[in-house]
């Protein structure tokens, strides 16, 4: 049986610009924080201008993959679809049994963050911040 899974946009990402890629990604594991820098692209040789940040704290899973790789042929997103809370969740559950149920009692949410180059799926207890870029 596969679950039926909804994406519901997470609110503030709705003032973000559209068509915003991947410009880095960076875990501190010691720290426990996971962040995503997220902004334009402007040439094929010039790096993209970051418009803003994700932060994430107690994840639990990580999974990024090139946004073309994915089966469901989604390439390009609407703006109010680049973060979304994913309910229910089959990488949740995913999780949870190869976790053997341990954090069944924490209250998981997955949320996605889907560019035209990447998508990136996080399990968090915790919801994210976004700082915008000055």
């Amino acid at each position: 049986m596969t679950i039926g899974q909804v994406a519901i946009p997470w609110a503030p990402s709705r003032q973000l610009s559209p068509g915003l890629v991947v410009v880095d990604l960076h875990h501190d594991i010691w720290g426990d924080t996971l962040t995503i820098a997220l902004g334009q692209a402007r040439s094929i040789d010039i790096p993209p201008l970051t418009q803003c940040h994700v932060y994430f704290r107690q994840v639990f899973a990580l999974r990024v993959v090139e946004d073309g790789d994915l089966s469901d042929g989604m390439s390009s997103h609407p703006v109010e679809e680049q973060i979304q809370i994913i309910t229910p969740s089959r990488f949740a559950a995913w999780f949870h049994q190869e976790s053997k149920g341990v954090h069944l009692d924490e209250d998981l949410q997955h949320y996605r963050i889907s560019t035209w180059d990447y998508c990136v799926d996080i399990l968090t207890s915790r919801p994210p911040e976004l700082h915008l870029v000055e």
